[in-house]
């Protein structure tokens, strides 16, 4: 095919996806310019690390008689947490989250609501501020969208001039979200326009029509190429359809990155097992740990465990062996140092300590070994096929912010790679290879990561929002010169194509 026919038939698939394409631009793009608003201008936390809690050994002693007492066989999770009172026992089952006192082993009723109060106010530094609502959310909306993967968390919505409400999880002590007025109208025009949230109920209608505007996108924008590329240098006498060019030579390859990953993401995520993501750990069986109190005490003693303790957990191992699991500060706790830590990989624990309270095995226990047990349990394969277990203390393209949880552990397996939270043995994602693909394709050709190494997340961003901005322009141009000649042609009596 010569060149004039090339020019022909990318001229015609131009004006074809003009209006449909020029469309789907302004929808991506102002919808796409609320990601790094969100970033700059939304709420932050007052701290960007969880509280941190000094347990005493006596306390931790204190473990098997409360559950004892309290008739507690089995549960999700044993762990002390600080709470506004002190040190607490909080043990989680499928239903509740109970706390007790670690002195005298007297439950806590509602204790829950209290504790996320609590974290509310810590996270946001609202110390005396009113709150005008608080309940337990258990499902995603505008203001907590599903990118932020944990259910349930208690909303605690302030009364402030911007309506600032934050979002807790108390099983990890995490501030899941924070919101206002404007960050929740910013992520509802996010939701509505880029990904069709209100097509939700008709799951395969909202991917055919974002297919559609995704391919009309790709389709205009290779057309739009072939134009520039093929056609011969010349001067324009009009100034829209010269700047129109312009633009043309300066983004016809972002728009291609943009609508091509989008359309990538979106078939992945169809195409994707959902369940495949999170799997708690099995309950633990905590009969046998009813009579262990003075063995508890012997044991810490025994292991010299006099040093400063931020963690205290339960776990249960191979043969049902349970372990208690001592974490330990990384050193003086900046906030600075960890706001970073989850881009930059900076620790801020010092490998844990385990210890075994029931069974008779001598394995030297590691949150390594413990984490390549609980991977082979929740994907049912063998020890044998795991071929690689490396610590992730960062998030990037194959373990992202939306886990919300860090360090964890990353367990390599012929399928994928298994991410396991150490602290709880719980598997907070499954990344296959067709995900790790997706991952890397989206981070760097949609987010435009690559960049980050270079230039930082800051400039990143700026240069995204000068490249959409400039599209939107362009598609302003566009549809504007569309518009003028299809009027032309109507009143020449011509039949306009589109």
């Amino acid at each position: 095919m010569n060149k004039s026919r090339w020019v022909q038939k990318a001229r015609v698939w131009h004006r074809r996806l003009g209006w449909v394409g020029g469309i789907a631009l302004l929808l991506f793009g102002i919808s796409g310019l609320t990601h790094p608003l969100m970033t700059w201008f939304g709420p932050q936390p007052a701290v960007f690390f969880p509280p941190q809690a000094h347990i005493e050994s006596t306390e931790i002693a204190a473990i098997p008689a409360i559950l004892a007492s309290q008739g507690i066989a089995s549960a999700q999770q044993v762990r002390i947490v600080p709470t506004a009172d002190g040190n607490k026992l909080q043990v989680t089952d499928t239903n509740q989250r109970r706390y007790f006192a670690l002195d005298t082993g007297a439950e806590h009723l509602d204790f829950d609501r209290q504790q996320g109060e609590w974290l509310a106010r810590y996270y946001t530094g609202l110390a005396d501020t009113p709150i005008r609502e608080m309940y337990l959310q258990t499902r995603f909306d505008n203001a907590y969208p599903e990118v932020n993967r944990l259910l349930p968390v208690w909303r605690v919505s302030f009364a402030t001039k911007d309506g600032m409400t934050a979002f807790v999880h108390t099983e990890l002590n995490a501030l899941a979200a924070l919101s206002n007025n404007m960050r929740t109208a910013q992520q509802a025009l996010f939701r509505s326009l880029h990904s069709f949230s209100w097509l939700s109920s008709w799951e395969l209608l909202r991917v055919v029509v974002l297919t559609v505007l995704s391919l009309s996108l790709l389709g205009l924008g290779l057309a739009g190429a072939t134009l520039v590329f093929v056609m011969p240098a010349r001067h324009i006498p009009a100034a829209r359809r010269r700047w129109h060019r312009y633009l043309a030579l300066l983004l016809w390859l972002p728009l291609l990155a943009f609508s091509s990953s989008g359309l990538y993401h979106l078939w992945h995520k169809v195409a994707a097992d959902a369940d495949t993501g999170f799997m708690a750990a099995p309950a633990l069986d905590l009969r046998p740990l009813w009579q262990q109190d003075q063995t508890i005490v012997t044991q810490l003693e025994s292991q010299e465990v006099n040093a400063p303790l931020n963690g205290a957990s339960l776990l249960q191992g191979p043969n049902a062996t349970l372990l208690l699991r001592l974490a330990h500060p990384a050193g003086p706790q900046h906030e600075h140092v960890h706001r970073q830590a989850r881009f930059d990989g900076t620790s801020t624990e010092r490998p844990s300590r385990l210890i075994a309270l029931t069974g008779t095995s001598e394995e030297g226990w590691s949150d390594r070994s413990l984490a390549r047990y609980f991977a082979a349990e929740h994907l049912g394969i063998e020890q044998d096929a795991i071929v690689g277990t490396e610590l992730v203390s960062a998030f990037g393209p194959d373990y992202d912010f939306r886990n919300k949880r860090l360090p964890v552990w990353r367990i390599r397996h012929a399928g994928g790679s298994a991410f396991i939270d150490p602290a709880n043995g719980t598997l907070v994602d499954h990344a296959t290879a067709p995900d790790r693909w997706e991952g890397h394709v989206f981070g760097h050709l949609h987010k435009w990561n690559f960049l980050t190494p270079w230039v930082g997340r800051q400039v990143r961003d700026s240069l995204a929002v000068v490249i959409v901005l400039l599209a939107l322009v362009s598609a302003t141009l566009g549809m504007g010169l569309q518009y003028r000649r299809r009027r032309r042609v109507v009143a020449q009596g011509g039949q306009p194509i589109l």
